[in-house]
């Protein structure tokens, strides 16, 4: 099986080399665990790869994206100018009007976002976030649909695709909805764990299908060069939990 890479030290290591070719993988986490900057390494990589990739975003606008990768030295705007970058998308509560107000359904927005695909030739593409692109319809059984075909949609382009989805402080779900997990090849889970007083960021693949992966809890940071993982470490109060006296 061809792998990916996702530019992020260490969380390759866990993969055994990298992300499966041509799946669809969920990157969960409370507000701040680094999910988006994830999404940054892996555009950074394609870039590197010569792989054509697609940014969709549903937080930020593209001049706050462009602006926050570069605080970690990741120059999307430089990616974008030379054609192998394309970011579309923008600030949640502008696409909810816009959907409203043009009474877009499930396969307009699905079929605009393979149009964006086929035209710049991607083989990465990052939705940030996915919970927030679900959110654009009222009903559960309408997002389950919308996520299902988006899913589908970007397989069958033979997308390697990163799906943000941000669930509650200590919730323990690895989708805001509760479904969201199970309907992706792989999820990765991004915490923070009390420690001596602080918090400590944690990551832990939880499922990659068709793929052997690193199945342990693992330290991981970020600084100013974006998220670092440490395959080889559990992070404190993990490794203190499991030598404490019974």
């Amino acid at each position: 099986m061809k792998r990916i890479k996702t530019g992020v030290p260490g969380l390759d290591v866990m993969l055994n080399g990298g992300l499966p070719e041509g799946r669809s993988i969920l990157v969960t986490g409370p507000c701040g665990t680094g999910k988006t900057l994830i999404g940054y390494h892996f555009m950074q990589e394609g870039h590197r790869e010569r792989q054509k990739c697609v940014l969709i975003t549903f937080e930020q606008t593209k001049d706050k994206v462009v602006s926050d990768a570069k605080e970690i030295g990741i120059d999307l705007k430089t990616m974008e100018t030379k054609g192998d970058l394309r970011i579309i998308g923008g600030n949640f509560g502008t696409l909810r009007h816009f959907k409203e107000r043009a009474h877009a359904k499930t396969e307009d927005l699905i079929q605009e976002i393979a149009d964006v695909i086929k035209d710049t030739g991607a083989k990465r593409v990052v939705i940030d976030s996915v919970n927030l692109f679900t959110m654009l319809f009222d009903d559960d059984s309408d997002r389950r649909i919308i996520l299902a075909s988006l899913i589908y949609t970007l397989d069958e382009m033979g997308c390697t695709s990163l799906l943000t989805c941000e669930v509650p402080e200590d919730s323990g779900r690895f989708g805001w909805f509760g479904f969201e997990e199970f309907m992706v090849d792989g999820v990765v889970s991004l915490r923070r764990l009390p420690f001596d007083g602080n918090m400590e960021r944690s990551i832990t693949i939880i499922k990659m299908r068709g793929s052997a992966h690193n199945m342990s809890t693992r330290a991981m940071i970020i600084n100013d060069k974006g998220v670092v993982v440490y395959p080889d470490e559990e992070p404190a109060s993990v490794r203190l939990a499991h030598h404490s006296p019974d």
